[in-house]
């Protein structure tokens, strides 16, 4: 199974001004037709990260449990029914890449996207 994560924060007190964050962190899997992969059945909430402020750095402290469950679906599978077929099988799953904004990939890979070699794909300096 090929998943895909995506993060970003937002203000649900856009009304006010009161200063608050709140990062839901999503899964979903890649591997269904693609007018089904981005709908919300598919679409699993892994954990809500909020605070006064956004995580920055500190961002992994609530990912342990989502690498360990990654890692066992890598490494040791998971007996999984295929409703289709009637059948159990051996499933692998894998995160492929993560979608999101250059302020949640800079917090998510580590990658400064605001200083020196800013752009991760061309590896150039961001202009001003």
């Amino acid at each position: 199974m090929r998943l895909g994560l995506y993060a970003d924060g937002f203000n649900p007190y856009t009304l006010s001004s009161r200063s608050y964050s709140i990062w839901p962190v999503v899964v979903t899997p890649y591997n269904l037709p693609p007018e089904m992969c981005m709908t919300t059945p598919f679409m699993f909430l892994t954990c809500v990260i909020p605070g006064p402020k956004n995580p920055k750095n500190k961002i992994d402290v609530y990912f342990p449990s989502l690498v360990d469950e990654l890692k066992e679906l890598w490494d040791v599978q998971v007996e999984t029914y295929d409703i289709s077929t009637g059948h159990t099988f051996q499933m692998k799953a894998a995160l492929m890449w993560t979608i999101n904004d250059f302020p949640a990939y800079e917090m998510l890979s580590g990658w400064s996207t605001n200083r020196q070699l800013a752009c991760p794909v061309c590896m150039k300096q961001k202009r001003l």
